[in-house]
């Protein structure tokens, strides 16, 4: 028991020094990223804090695993620079005892670790979300920023698009608007440059549209398509006042929702999937026999117009299906990812371990290097097995504990070889 609290001493001064590095290393991206977007917008210092907090989330989960494994590394490097291993074996305790208690406390720290991931995270995911959306609402510039080629979300019943951004004068090039409201006909936008304005008035943002065409169907008569050119026209995006309006989003992405909710929902997705494709198969076996009932009929083009029917419905079915199913593939790729991370813990630890008696009196900065690179490796894995899986290419499982495996099989030789060379007949063949 003395034994496990000192090998388990040792570890804790590295764990927390790594830790705190990463984090600050993060919170410097992140504040370096963000600076410009937030600070000097208007925006409180309050919900700028806020939002940082809500941001350190992520990288909690990201930093947790790392740091086990720098520990790993520098504290058997540390006992076995100075010989205490050395001591120990001497004594009769194997390495397997040494590292038992480690593993034990990583096992601890992994249950910790996804327990933060199930409740806190998607959580804190979700309130940052929510709060982005706020602020995009209250300073709408902010949404532009990097978004070219891409549909900006941020204002109610507005998408827009746009093609290029001038970064001195804000000017937006090839701008399309899509404004719907409910019960109404779309109004679809498309100007040739755009810009935010504010009006200081009545204390709201427009984006002004220049040289452009509005196209819209007549309310009153469905029949009617309205065309109309504009030199200047203006869309109202929102307040721009001073006070940041908070909203209330029940919508949630795969990152905001904790496993049971995501189960629940890949339950929910299983039984739409089988309601249609049973009626895919019934609309299927119903135009078939129709047709085998009217084979003796001469009328060709109605059946090739009642194929090309079956055949469009079938298609649309289709693409329904494999929508439905992607979206129950990332939800199962999140859920094994939350597993996945925490159980890394572990793994880095039967990697880290017999490394850092081999690297032994190397330093900080050569174990600090090798638990980089080996990181980068699981983390690079991590995310292209994230994305096969995301397009059904592989099984979310295997995508996402391959980094665990792979490392897992590259710790369990590397520990099982160490413990080999220390074998009685072992050390006497090498002495002879």
């Amino acid at each position: 028991m003395i034994l496990h609290r000192y090998v388990l001493k040792e570890h804790l001064a590295p764990f927390l020094f790594s830790f705190s590095v990463i984090m600050f290393l993060l919170m410097v991206d992140l504040i370096l990223q963000m600076l410009d977007r937030i600070l000097g917008k208007g925006i409180p210092v309050m919900a700028v804090l806020e939002l940082f907090v809500l941001s350190t989330a992520w990288m909690v989960a990201l930093a947790v695993p790392m740091s086990v494994l720098v520990s790993t590394l520098m504290a058997f490097g540390r006992l076995s620079s100075d010989r205490e291993i050395v001591a120990m074996r001497a004594l009769g305790i194997g390495l397997w005892r040494v590292v038992l208690p480690v593993l034990f406390a990583g096992g601890v720290v992994g249950v910790v670790l996804l327990i933060f991931n199930d409740r806190v995270l998607p959580e804190f995911n979700h309130r940052a979300r929510v709060l982005m959306m706020d602020i995009h609402r209250k300073k709408p510039a902010i949404a532009f920023e990097g978004k070219e080629g891409l549909f900006i979300e941020d204002f109610q019943n507005i998408r827009i698009l746009f093609g290029q951004s001038d970064p001195i004068t804000g000017m937006l090039k090839d701008v399309l608007v899509y404004k719907y409201d409910a019960g109404k006909y779309p109004m679809i936008i498309v100007a040739d440059s755009g810009t935010v304005r504010f009006s200081g008035a009545k204390d709201e943002a427009y984006l002004m549209v220049y040289s452009g065409e509005l196209h819209q169907v007549d309310e009153e008569d469905p029949q009617v398509y309205m065309r109309a050119w504009f030199d200047t026209s203006q869309v109202r995006l929102g307040d721009a006042g001073r006070q940041l309006s908070r909203s209330v989003s029940q919508y949630r992405n795969d990152r905001e929702m904790g496993i049971g909710m995501m189960l629940g929902r890949i339950e929910q997705y299983e039984r739409e999937l089988g309601r249609m494709e049973a009626q895919s198969a019934s609309y299927l076996r119903a135009f078939f026999y129709s047709a085998l009932l009217d084979s003796t009929s001469d009328d060709a083009p109605l059946q090739a117009r009642e194929l090309r029917s079956v055949m469009g419905r079938l298609n649309a079915d289709d693409r329904l299906l494999a929508h439905k199913r992607r979206a129950a593939d990332r939800l199962w790729v999140e859920v094994h990812k939350k597993f996945t991370i925490s159980f890394a813990c572990v793994v880095f630890i039967l990697v880290g371990a017999p490394l850092g008696v081999q690297v032994r009196g190397s330093g900080p900065a050569v174990g600090a290097g090798i638990s980089i690179g080996f990181f980068l490796l699981w983390w690079v894995c991590l995310i292209g097995g994230e994305k096969l899986a995301d397009r059904g290419f592989v099984p979310a499982w295997l995508a996402m504990w391959s980094p665990n495996i792979l490392l897992g099989f590259l710790g369990a030789f590397l520990f099982c070889n160490m413990v080999l060379e220390q074998m009685p007949w072992r050390r006497k063949r090498c002495a002879s």
